[in-house]
């Protein structure tokens, strides 16, 4: 069996089952809003240590729990940048210590057959936190009882966005995309807000354009801008809408306001 053994397992979130799932228990057991819809679409989420930005993520969590299929493609950044082409972890099973996550080999293989820049690549994925963050979240939910097709992206580029959300659009049928990106990093607190507010409205308004020059304008550290922007892309084609569900940073979770890691939980969905 192809498995890829946790790697921030004991330093994002708990290595131990019990204590993970004691964690899990107090996020995913908050007061959250009632929201109406007919389609989800996707969920963007952070990707920091739980302690940091758990109690976020599982504001986009909660809206996953009432879906009945139960595949998904998950996108975060390569933060080592290298290799460059979108990655694909093709099948086999991802370790946590909530048991064995399935790959989703016949969508893996859908989506390289598409695509022409989707590579399969295990290596890629090995050290790499963005996507293994999450699955305790959707382990906790579906008791690994879901698949899903793992993609990192090195090149974050309008056209790579454009090009992968295209094939995700192509697909007879489209799973929930979850999106895993933190927001602007190690600003002052009201700094860092300052640019989680330029992007977060570029988000919403679902303009491209205005949001990479934004980033740029504004040297906003988004480390999966790129990934966002497929969200993005395939909501406008959708005739979807994002909204934000959480906003948060390190600063509200420790208290040390100096340099501190913005975090944002949005849902991408047809009214």
């Amino acid at each position: 069996m192809n498995a890829r053994r946790p790697y921030v397992a004991g330093a994002f979130y708990p290595d131990d089952r019990n204590e993970l799932l004691k964690m899990l228990d107090l996020y995913m057991s908050q007061d959250f809003p009632q929201i109406k819809f007919k389609k989800i679409i996707g969920i963007i989420v952070p990707h920091a240590g739980y302690i940091y930005s758990g109690s976020t993520a599982a504001y986009a969590y909660n809206i996953l729990r009432g879906i009945e299929k139960h595949d998904f493609i998950i996108i975060g950044p390569n933060h080592y940048g290298y290799p460059r082409h979108p990655s694909i972890y093709p099948d086999g099973f991802w370790e946590t210590p909530l048991g064995d996550a399935k790959v989703d080999l016949d969508l893996s293989k859908v989506l390289i057959k598409k695509s022409g820049i989707i590579q399969e690549d295990r290596e890629a994925h090995d050290i790499e936190h963005s996507i293994e963050v999450q699955i305790p979240f959707l382990q906790y939910i579906f008791d690994n009882n879901f698949e899903f097709a793992p993609i990192i992206l090195g090149d974050q580029s309008m056209h790579t966005a454009k090009s992968i959300a295209e094939t995700i659009y192509s697909l007879n049928r489209i799973p929930p995309v979850i999106i895993s990106s933190d927001l602007n990093h190690y600003l002052s607190y009201d700094e860092n807000n300052r640019n989680d507010d330029i992007i977060i409205n570029d988000i919403l308004k679902l303009n491209l354009t205005r949001y990479y020059d934004d980033i740029n304008q504004y040297d906003i550290t988004a480390c999966g801008f790129g990934a966002i922007a497929v969200l993005m892309y395939i909501t406008k084609r959708m005739g979807g809408k994002i909204r934000i569900l959480h906003h948060s940073n390190s600063g509200d979770a420790f208290g040390d306001k100096r340099r501190v890691v913005g975090y944002g939980a949005f849902l991408s969905y047809i009214e």
